[in-house]
């Protein structure tokens, strides 16, 4: 798998278990919504660093194309 498409892996499931703990997670313990909520906010920036790493290598790519 591509370094970009775990990036957007990672965000997506983010971004679920955000929602999830914000809407869904009502009756759960606090430690649980904790778990959940703080697992879901690293999963999110797990992805945007993923992302920013394939920008990264884009940019360096294409600056060395350029040249």
């Amino acid at each position: 798998m591509s370094l970009y498409k775990r990036g957007y892996f990672f965000l997506l499931i983010g971004i679920i278990l955000l929602t999830l703990s914000i809407f869904v997670t009502v009756n759960l313990n606090f430690w649980v919504w904790g778990a959940i909520f703080i697992s879901s906010l690293l999963l999110c920036t797990i992805g945007i660093i993923l992302l920013i790493i394939h920008l990264y290598r884009q940019v360096k790519e294409d600056k060395q194309k350029n040249t």
